[in-house]
């Protein structure tokens, strides 16, 4: 037996070695898995409530989504560090009202609706308020579209601006009918001014004849609260009387209608709370090719008897705005 062992003390040797090795090796694969699973930083948007279920590759389970995920053994998360993605999550738990607000429009509007083009604050299609109202007259054979610079800056001031294509306008009545049809779109549930229109603030304005228009509008209109008349072609005997808030702009270089024949006239004739100036060098059609001369008082007075406001009102006083403005001359204010 001892011979036949020394014969073949090679392959015992062999036959141990194996075992050996096989054993060194198994330890160390555990021993290394184990300082796999220990330092293998855990995933935080794992839920250790979530249910889990054993893979076929040992030392590692597979998560209810399919993801293959190292085992957690303890349910102790409370020392898991969020990634930076999650502490911002964490930081705005309420969506940004940012973007939950839709931006205002700006500028100015327009469209035509038969024998009536509107001018409007781009705002009001987003806006629920009302808007108070300038009806517009034509000076004598000029479009509407002449006077588009000056409407449309009345416009941007807060204004539902109203022009009837009319340009023989002196009797007031196409003013009149502007004011019915806004009227109407307020109260037309297809109509972009529907319950946007504020009918107790309305205003006229007009150049030449349509300064005249606008005299003899508000003397047969209590709706219209006050006017502006720009180079205005009334006489003394239409404006007699005339109790709405009245602003008389004219230019002392007009030669069409001069003021001390119209303008100064109906001035002095009305009865309630008037002004009156003529810008330096104006002509008759200043309104057209230089709006920003006339448009800022134009609004201001609207802003002042429309709006109610204060510093408006101060503009048109004694010492305020027109009367220190040099570029004008001739100033003069009552009531």
């Amino acid at each position: 037996m001892r011979d036949w062992i020394n014969g073949h003390r090679n392959i015992f040797i062999g036959i141990i070695a194996g075992v050996v090795a096989v054993v060194v090796f198994s330890v160390a694969s555990a021993v290394l898995l184990h300082k796999k699973n220990v330092n293998k930083p855990v995933n935080p948007a794992i839920s250790v409530n979530a249910e889990e279920k054993t893979g076929e590759t040992g030392g590692e389970t597979q998560s209810a989504t399919g993801e293959s995920q190292s085992q957690i053994e303890s349910s102790d998360v409370t020392n898991i560090t969020p990634s930076v993605s999650e502490k911002e999550s964490d930081s705005k738990t309420e969506p940004s009202t940012n973007s939950q607000i839709t931006p205002v429009p700006t500028g100015v509007k327009s469209l035509t609706d038969g024998n009536k083009k509107v001018y409007y604050p781009a705002a009001l299609e987003a806006l629920q308020k009302k808007y108070p109202v300038v009806v517009w007259a034509n000076g004598t054979g000029c479009a509407t579209d002449t006077y588009d610079g000056l409407l449309k800056r009345i416009a941007d001031g807060g204004y539902i601006v109203v022009a009837d294509s009319s340009v023989m306008t002196a009797d007031g009545k196409a003013q009149i009918d502007s004011i019915d049809f806004i009227t109407d779109k307020n109260g037309d549930k297809n109509s972009v001014f529907y319950g946007k229109v504020d009918t107790a603030k309305i205003g006229a304005t007009g150049h030449s004849q349509g300064g005249r228009s606008s005299v003899n509008a508000a003397q047969k209109d209590r709706r219209i609260k006050c006017i502006v008349s720009v180079a205005g072609a009334s006489s003394k005997e239409e404006a007699t009387g005339l109790k709405a808030p009245a602003l008389y702009l004219t230019g002392t270089a007009d030669m069409v209608v001069v003021s001390s024949q119209w303008c100064k006239p109906s001035y002095d004739a009305s009865e309630g709370r008037a002004v009156y100036a003529s810008l330096k060098g104006g002509v008759h059609t200043t309104c057209m090719t230089n709006p920003d001369k006339v448009s800022p008082y134009i609004i201001s007075w609207f802003d002042a008897y429309l709006k109610n406001d204060a510093a408006a009102k101060a503009v048109f006083q004694n010492g305020g705005g027109l009367s220190e403005n040099s570029a004008w001359q001739d100033f003069s204010s009552k009531n």
